[in-house]
């Protein structure tokens, strides 16, 4: 079972970002938090806060989700399935699904301890153009970064 958790628009350029991500990838998710706090970098306490996210994420699914209730959503997501022609809407729900029952399969149940940073990617956002003066009044452009963070973890 995988979990994810994204932060977006992080006033931040991808290249600055991927040295901290590069950091934790495949470390179990309790060491990378731990990792991420000795780290003096900016852009570490960017990457812990999304990592606290997903963490977050994998407890609430734990949490919220007996079998029951599990079973219950994946034979509504079945008849929805069924019931649509929609492409992009049927691949998004069988997508979802799909997680679903991954979870119903899984023997830990996103227990804490046997998370996994599975994938942790930096990549970039939107890109804001600011002027300065320079010279001879011509204007040189100042480029502002941003970058999205997704981090996912599986209990395999």
């Amino acid at each position: 079972m995988e979990v994810q958790a994204i932060m977006k628009n992080v006033p931040m350029s991808a290249q600055k970002m991927r040295e901290t991500v590069r950091q934790i990838q495949g470390l179990p998710a309790l060491e990378a938090q731990a990792v991420l706090q000795v780290v003096p970098r900016k852009s570490a306490r960017f990457v812990a806060k999304t990592l606290a996210s997903a963490i977050a994420n994998a407890e609430h699914w734990r949490s919220e989700w007996t079998a029951a209730k599990v079973q219950q959503a994946i034979s509504d997501l079945q008849t929805q399935v069924g019931n649509t022609r929609n492409r992009k809407r049927k691949g998004a729900l069988s997508r979802k699904l799909a997680r679903f029952e991954s979870f119903l399969g899984s023997a830990r149940r996103l227990a804490p301890e046997s998370l996994r940073v599975k994938e942790a990617h930096a990549g970039t956002a939107l890109t804001i153009k600011r002027f300065t003066a320079k010279a001879r009044g011509s204007a040189g452009p100042i480029l502002k970064r941003r970058c999205h963070i997704k981090i996912v973890l599986s209990d395999e």
